[in-house]
């Protein structure tokens, strides 16, 4: 049962995704997608981007300078640059939210 006082959290997270990887932007939909799912574990992104992006996803706290400034020569700006990295956390943020939401919900759904 859902009380009206309560957020609707994945019309929220749904609506983030949308202004994030559809949006206008410096960088293409298409490449914030294709780094919002490498960093949730799916396919490569294009080169120079997937290192990156898919260090995002694995261990954000382990991108390194040269990752960064890779992606920043291709994309020649600091905001292009951004979005990709906003992109991929993302989809990894994403990707943990549905992931938690799937427990709760079997748990939820589990016979007392």
């Amino acid at each position: 049962m859902k009380l009206s006082n309560r957020p609707d959290h994945h019309a929220l997270a749904d609506a983030l995704r949308r202004r994030v990887l559809e949006g206008p932007g410096e960088t293409t939909p298409a490449l914030r997608q294709a780094s919002a799912q490498r960093a949730a574990g799916g396919p490569a992104a294009p080169v120079p981007y997937d290192d990156l992006v898919r260090q995002i996803g694995e261990a954000a706290h382990r991108v390194t300078d040269a990752q960064v400034a890779a992606v920043l020569s291709v994309t020649g700006s600091e905001k292009a640059a951004f979005e990709i990295i906003a992109a991929a956390a993302l989809g990894a943020g994403l990707s943990r939210f549905e992931r938690a939401i799937k427990v709760l919900d079997e748990v939820t759904d589990a016979p007392a």
